[in-house]
């Protein structure tokens, strides 16, 4: 690998960007109050167990970008975590109930051919970015 400034970057496996993802995620929910628990079998969709500032605790699925998936996710209490990958250093991230970010999606996107009970976004767009923010528990207080 030859790198080439500050921008050189190598090619990421998917299990190398899920580990710096789950780092930079880690980092950023502790600073924020957060106290984050990482199962021994990511089972029923929970990557991390939280411990939130007031007390509760969330169930979580980390993804590197917005994604819903009904079959997978719903009915089971699980909050999102994911990235805004076009947002610069330090990236803003997302914690969201999937169950409420379902419905928007369906409501948005269930009538589109290749609606299936689920829907993944690339990056956060503009429209999907208000709604976030509106539910996002990173950005207020718990």
């Amino acid at each position: 690998m030859e790198l080439k400034g500050a921008k050189a970057r190598m090619k990421l496996t998917a299990n190398e960007k899920e580990a710096a993802n789950r780092a930079e995620a880690t980092a950023l929910l502790i600073r924020a109050g957060y106290r984050v628990y990482r199962p021994e079998a990511d089972c029923y969709g929970e990557d991390l167990v939280l411990r939130a500032p007031d007390g509760d605790l969330r169930a979580v699925q980390l993804k590197s970008s917005p994604e819903v998936d009904w079959r997978r996710y719903g009915r089971r209490s699980l909050w999102m975590l994911f990235p805004d990958s076009r947002s610069d250093c330090p990236r803003k991230w997302f914690l969201v109930p999937h169950d409420e970010s379902y419905e928007w999606a369906k409501e948005k996107h269930g009538h589109a051919p290749k609606w299936n009970e689920a829907w993944r976004w690339p990056y956060v767009p503009r429209e999907l970015g208000r709604f976030l923010d509106s539910i996002n528990s990173l950005s207020r207080p718990s």
